[in-house]
């Protein structure tokens, strides 16, 4: 009889501890909470571009200023946001040299695919800090300079982005932003001369808006 007894205290003891220690570990988030924030951004910016040597022409680029936009699309992580972005401007391009005209004059498209990182935003006034890497390439030269088939190819240009700027909240889902990029891009090495670089270095000011789509800030 005692034997029983002991087990049923047991038992019951038992039950007492589990339950609470089952409440903690089960635990179901609230669907704000299990919602990650996507977001959508478009800016518009003012890029000024260096020139560069193009090895495979043998002609030096005169790059100048122009109007960049550029979309991205992320989705928040616990210290910031990870997504991709695309960025185009065309840019006057005057060329000397190789098969350049004098006064050469035109323009050239460049794109930039990139995969993005950003700070977390928070609300209100906050700081926020870029990355961005990937591919950039110059192409669809319109001008006066005839060009052969090899100097119309695309050039292409690995690309490293930082930016840094400030942006403000408004309402529940849009920023206002405000950032400066500072960019480098490596193109083609083929054909260039000791003491002529790859990199150019290109920076933009850029202002846009964010809008997150869904999850919370």
């Amino acid at each position: 009889m005692l034997l029983p007894r002991i087990l049923r205290r047991v038992a019951v003891v038992a039950a007492v501890v589990v339950t609470p220690v089952a409440a903690q570990l089960i635990k179901v988030p609230a669907p704000r909470e299990a919602t990650r924030p996507v977001t959508l951004s478009a800016t518009v910016g003012f890029l000024q571009s260096q020139g560069r040597v193009d090895g495979q022409s043998g002609a030096i680029w005169y790059l100048g200023e122009a109007v960049q936009r550029r979309v991205s699309l992320d989705i928040g992580l616990r210290s910031g946001a990870l997504g991709v972005a695309l960025a185009d401007a065309r840019l006057p391009l005057s060329r000397s040299g190789g098969s350049a005209q004098p006064n050469s004059d035109g323009n050239i498209a460049q794109r930039s695919y990139l995969v993005t990182f950003r700070s977390r935003e928070t609300e209100g006034a906050h700081q926020i800090v870029e990355l961005a890497g990937g591919l950039s390439h110059w192409a669809d030269y319109r001008g006066t300079d005839p060009l052969t088939a090899d100097e119309a190819t695309a050039r292409n240009a690995l690309t490293l982005v930082v930016g840094y700027g400030f942006g403000f909240t408004v309402g529940q889902r849009a920023t206002l932003t405000l950032v400066q990029d500072y960019a480098t891009l490596w193109g083609p090495g083929e054909g260039l001369r000791a003491g002529e670089t790859r990199a150019v270095r290109q920076y933009v000011t850029r202002v846009g808006i964010r809008y997150r789509f869904t999850g919370t800030r």
